[in-house]
């Protein structure tokens, strides 16, 4: 039994540091340049995220209930920004925890010296604290590298969405009446992008009807003019195999129909008594 308590110690004691945390838990990727970037971009990420402080636009509640996929770079920005406040949620909660933690050791370190200087110490309240304090720094410095994931994600989405906005000429002090003023042209966008893929799977599909509906648009006008573009990219594709066409011809197709159908929205607004999709006064709103 004397010898099998021996063992067992020796293994105790090994060091196994190496096994059990990550050493070197410096930040690999962000320094202090790349946190100054993102810090300087934060300020703009605060007042545009106030754009979103609803779950739906105005558009989307006046016209129809459901989620449809994006088309459009206003949307493309409300992802991003959705993407950084998830992410920036797990930051804060994670740094809230560090700093707890930081706290816990200095507390830990007094009754570890309180404890010590007694006549008669307590061996193992000694022992517990001690390897409180060593948990605890453990998981600390593990703790580094998913906070640094999250700044590392948080970054790369801030430079897409400034790419977004250089891209398709949109200022910095962009707001919801901007967002809402896109809202048609990706609905409309969205309506044929859905009714191609009804289509290309073999059926005329009832959301997607309704989905015209809302926006004025005559389910079998819009079907049909769907019909004819799959036939015209089949012909191509038939007739010049050499040049076969690219997701180009789609855009081009979207593009179209919603400068077709644009403004026939408003034919729903008159059919449910509504004068407008928006009320500029329930609107955030920069000056310009």
């Amino acid at each position: 039994m004397t010898d099998l308590i021996k063992v067992n110690n020796e293994i105790a004691t090994k060091d196994l540091t190496g096994i059990i945390t990550k050493t070197n838990s410096k930040f690999k990727t962000i320094d202090d340049k790349a946190l100054e970037k993102i810090n300087s971009f934060m300020p703009e990420i605060n007042r545009a995220t106030a754009v979103f402080s609803k779950t739906n636009s105005q558009t989307t509640a006046s016209l129809m209930t459901l989620t449809m996929l994006e088309s459009g770079p206003y949307r493309t920005l409300r992802q991003i920004l959705a993407q950084i406040e998830k992410k920036r949620g797990a930051l804060r909660e994670a740094y809230f925890k560090h700093e707890k933690n930081i706290i816990r050791l200095d507390e830990i370190s007094e009754h570890l010296r309180l404890e010590n200087a007694k006549e008669d110490p307590d061996y193992f309240e000694i022992r517990r604290l001690e390897l409180e304090w060593t948990e605890i720094n453990y998981a600390m410095n593990d703790a580094l590298a998913y906070i640094e994931a999250c700044i590392k994600e948080i970054g790369a989405y801030l430079e897409r969405a400034e790419e977004v906005k250089k891209n398709n000429n949109i200022p910095d002090n962009w707001d919801e009446v901007d967002f809402e003023n896109g809202e048609i042209e990706n609905h409309i966008k969205s309506i044929f992008r859905n009714a191609i893929r009804d289509i290309m799977c073999g059926s005329r599909n009832h959301g997607t009807m309704e989905y015209m509906e809302q926006f004025g648009i005559n389910p079998i006008v819009g079907y049909r003019l769907v019909d004819r573009y799959i036939q015209n990219v089949s012909n191509a594709i038939n007739t010049e195999e050499s040049k076969i066409p690219s997701i180009d011809i789609e855009y081009k197709f979207l593009d179209s129909m919603y400068e077709m159908f644009k403004d026939e929205y408003k034919k729903v607004l008159k059919r449910i008594g509504l004068d407008s999709v928006c009320y500029d006064e329930y609107l955030m709103k920069e000056v310009k």
